[in-house]
């Protein structure tokens, strides 16, 4: 195998593990404001509209970010030619291996706990938790659809110059 070989597949896999990274750091803080939102006494209608709104504006206001920050620091150099970012893929992957499992963790913590006292009947927290979880999934989907038109138009008016 050849340098430019194994530097093309490292910087797959780096942006594998930064989606990744930031997808459980989306999970982790949409979790979180969950938590909050529910011991706030929030009902769990008004979340079952308010969470996956909230998530699907988080993923699109970060893929924003991330692509704004990516145009405005391109450097103009081949990906062979960059240095690789050793450091910054071991500090995302510690960020995926203690965010995900701690989230989860979480998660099921405050469900043991909060099913004592829970405000509302378990069908309409079996409504919201469907739609809380089908957010991320649809979010995610939205996201990555818009990031390829968004990219492949790009695309098109670089082909044209």
């Amino acid at each position: 195998m050849k340098k430019n070989d194994v530097l093309l597949v490292l910087w797959v896999i780096f942006g594998f593990v930064f989606v990744t990274a930031v997808d459980t750091i989306l999970n982790f803080i949409i979790h979180l404001l969950y938590f909050s939102l529910v011991e706030l006494g929030v009902s769990f209608l008004i979340l079952t509209y308010l969470l996956p709104s909230i998530t699907l504006v988080a993923y699109l206001f970060t893929a924003y970010f991330v692509v704004g920050k990516i145009n405005r620091k391109s450097l103009g150099l081949e990906l062979y030619e960059r240095e690789f970012p050793k450091l910054l893929l071991a500090v995302l992957s510690l960020i995926i291996f203690i965010l995900g499992p701690l989230t989860n963790w979480l998660s099921g913590l405050y469900s043991a706990s909060a099913s004592k006292s829970h405000h509302g009947d378990i069908q309409s927290f079996l409504v919201f938790y469907g739609w809380f979880t089908a957010g991320f999934g649809i979010s995610q989907m939205i996201t990555l659809v818009s990031l390829v038109i968004y990219l492949l138009i790009k695309l098109k008016d670089l082909n044209n110059n």
